[in-house]
């Protein structure tokens, strides 16, 4: 009776091993490494790892980080996830720009909304075009941001670099959204530029104290910047999207995504989609302009690298890519 008894024990514990989703056995602790605190990745980055972690009872954990730093921490196994854009993980993946090597290892997970590159200069400031900024104080971002790399194409477009305006007296302050912030409203900084959503809380702060003007882009610049960066696209700055801008602003834009490690398992993969897109109102409590511009039927939008199989099954159930 006792060995029956044991034997239809093991045969149940062995059915609920079987029947608990496979997600569950193989990764017991997913990382995501995301963006700075003041932007957008991080709070949204915080949220989906606690999503996921409470659907896929997964432990999980959210890391700050920039776009080119975070494709090289998911190829280099240090991350399993990472917040980037499009045209970043182009470059990362054929070695483009700031990439020396190749980063096979990266597939795109999911499209989210546009980056748009914003050049936030004092209402004040006889700043008026990026050609003025030759010997100015500017903080483009940190290194490994995609951002301050955007920064670099723009500039060189008007024939300037960080190290020219170093020597014409100007100045390169290499921090993060908040401390961007703090230096121009402190009267510290010339130029806060960078890749975000638009509108930016930190930026609408700004607008509110000191007071802020966007430098645009004009087409003959917008060309040579393409022309040098093609994962890059033209876009505005729209009016209305801060106080006080009554026009459109031309500027440069991205996509931002999230890329993932290839040795993700295709169900893993899956299910991390699924769940994020059943669970997409929590999101928006977070961040509501950002994901409302963030549509699943976009998922792939802006994706030149190697769609994730896992992921790629999921938006070809729904109808989002053929």
């Amino acid at each position: 009776m006792f060995k029956k008894l044991a034997i239809i024990g093991l045969a149940v514990a062995l059915a609920v091993c079987l029947a608990a989703p496979v997600v569950h056995a193989e990764k017991k602790f997913l990382r995501m490494f995301s963006g700075p605190e003041g932007g957008s990745w991080y709070p949204l980055g915080s949220a989906m790892m606690a999503i996921i972690e409470k659907n896929l009872k997964i432990s999980t954990s959210n890391g700050p980080g920039g776009g080119v730093g975070n494709c090289k921490a998911v190829n280099g196994g240090r991350a399993d996830m990472g917040w980037s854009y499009t045209h970043t993980a182009y470059n990362a993946y054929n070695a483009r720009g700031k990439f020396k090597k190749k980063n096979t290892n990266l597939r795109h997970l999911m499209s989210l909304y546009p980056g748009v590159f914003q050049m936030a200069v004092p209402k004040s400031s006889k700043i008026m075009t990026p050609a003025d900024l030759s010997n100015k104080r500017i903080v483009p971002g940190k290194v490994g941001f995609s951002g301050t790399v955007i920064a670099e194409n723009v500039l060189a477009a008007y024939g300037i670099t960080f190290k020219s305006i170093k020597k014409n007296g100007g100045q390169v302050s290499f921090v993060g959204y908040s401390d961007s912030a703090a230096l121009m409203k402190d009267g510290h900084s010339d130029c806060y530029m960078a890749v975000t959503s638009c509108p930016q809380s930190t930026l609408i702060d700004l607008n509110f104290r000191p007071g802020i003007r966007f430098l645009p882009v004009d087409k003959p610049h917008m060309d040579k910047i393409l022309k040098k960066e093609p994962g890059l696209m033209p876009t505005v700055i729209p009016a209305g999207a801060y106080k006080g801008v009554t026009k459109d602003v031309p500027t440069v834009g991205t996509v931002t995504c999230i890329v993932i490690d290839k040795n993700v398992s295709d169900e893993l993969a899956y299910s991390i989609v699924k769940t994020l897109y059943a669970n997409w109102p929590e999101l928006a409590k977070v961040k509501k302009k950002a994901i409302e511009a963030s549509k699943p039927q976009n998922a792939a939008m802006g994706a030149r690298i190697p769609i994730h199989p896992g992921a790629l099954k999921y938006y070809k159930e729904k109808g989002y890519v053929k």
